[in-house]
């Protein structure tokens, strides 16, 4: 216990907060649904974090976290063929149901996430044997995927519509990827570097860019892209800034003893509340939808909670726990 990272897990315990509001909150209330799109790209920069922790990775690493990452979705979509059965009197083939919810289709649309790090476990071996020990060779190419994401942000502002929403969430790769590598950059040396600024100064930035990039994907989605679903503006140069700052930021804050043990004690729940979450926002949806700022908010930590409950249940019963764990 002594060797683990609690502000990683504090990380992990904001990204599934973030991610339930993403949803919850939706478009009621821009503000905080701008406000929330931190948490996939944190997820994406934990597991970057995590794997360059690592002296190395070797294919039949990955393919054991391949492995499990795809337990999870084919149990999950075996659970969901039973009550569509029962209630809408139809069969549905799981393999299509599994491959469907990989592209952010189907019921279980947001294992998209799955999706996209099962395409980047394929390629880690070769990614981390080249860049791990050589961090200019990793900054560099996390440059160049900036240097990508910011490009094709600017392209679709050019052109009146996002150029990304062709393209599924699996399947942005150059995104993840980025995000991906700079948490496993931040386990180099240029994250010591970064200490030298004062904490003060990292925080005031921080909270700069997050007022910053809120007004700037509201303006661009309103009047350039004419778009505003959140994960569109992933690759604006703004919210890349602020991801960024907010992750390192979480890695290197003092935490008091109370908020140590806050987190990891919920850490453990953060993969039930990311699986469970969009199933009930989903039965409440039928009974109950928000229609202002207060209710919405509300409705996010009435769903925050339950998803806290069902995750911790489900690990304390033995037959299921494995399919809300890694």
């Amino acid at each position: 216990m002594s060797n683990r990272n609690v502000n990683l897990d504090l990380v992990k315990v904001l990204a599934s907060i973030g991610v339930v509001g993403l949803h919850a909150i939706g478009m009621v209330n821009y503000s905080i649904y701008y406000f929330c799109d931190f948490a996939v790209p944190l997820f994406m920069m934990v597991n970057g974090y995590l794997m360059f922790n690592k002296s190395g990775i070797t294919p039949a690493y990955a393919f054991t976290k391949i492995l499990s990452l795809l337990k999870i979705v084919v149990c999950w979509n075996l659970l969901i063929i039973l009550p569509v059965m029962v209630l809408r009197h139809k069969f549905v083939n799981p393999i299509r149901l599994c491959v469907n919810c990989l592209f952010q289709k189907g019921y279980l649309w947001h294992f998209w996430y799955f999706g996209a790090l099962i395409i980047i476990y394929l390629a880690l071996p070769l990614i981390h044997h080249l860049i791990k020990n050589r961090p200019l060779l990793h900054l560099i190419l996390v440059v160049i995927l900036v240097l990508i994401s910011v490009t094709i942000s600017i392209m679709s502002m050019v052109r009146g519509y996002s150029i990304q929403k062709y393209v599924p969430q699996t399947l942005r790769i150059w995104t993840w990827l980025m995000f991906f590598l700079f948490g496993g950059l931040c386990t180099t040396s240029y994250f010591d570097k970064l200490l030298n600024i004062p904490l003060w100064l990292h925080s005031v930035l921080t909270a700069v860019f997050a007022f910053v990039n809120n007004i700037v994907e509201k303006k661009v989605g309103l009047y350039l892209i004419h778009e505003r679903i959140a994960d569109l503006f992933y690759d604006d140069i703004t919210s890349i800034i602020w991801y960024c700052l907010l992750f390192t930021l979480l890695l290197r804050v003092p935490l008091s003893a109370l908020v140590k043990k806050a987190a990891t004690r919920i850490e453990p729940l953060t993969l039930g509340i990311f699986i469970i979450h969009p199933i009930l926002l989903a039965g409440a949806s039928s009974v109950y939808t928000p229609s202002g700022t207060l209710s919405a908010v509300i409705f996010f930590v009435i769903i925050t909670l339950l998803s806290g409950i069902a995750s911790c249940i489900m690990r304390r019963i033995v037959i299921i726990r494995e399919l809300v764990r890694l």
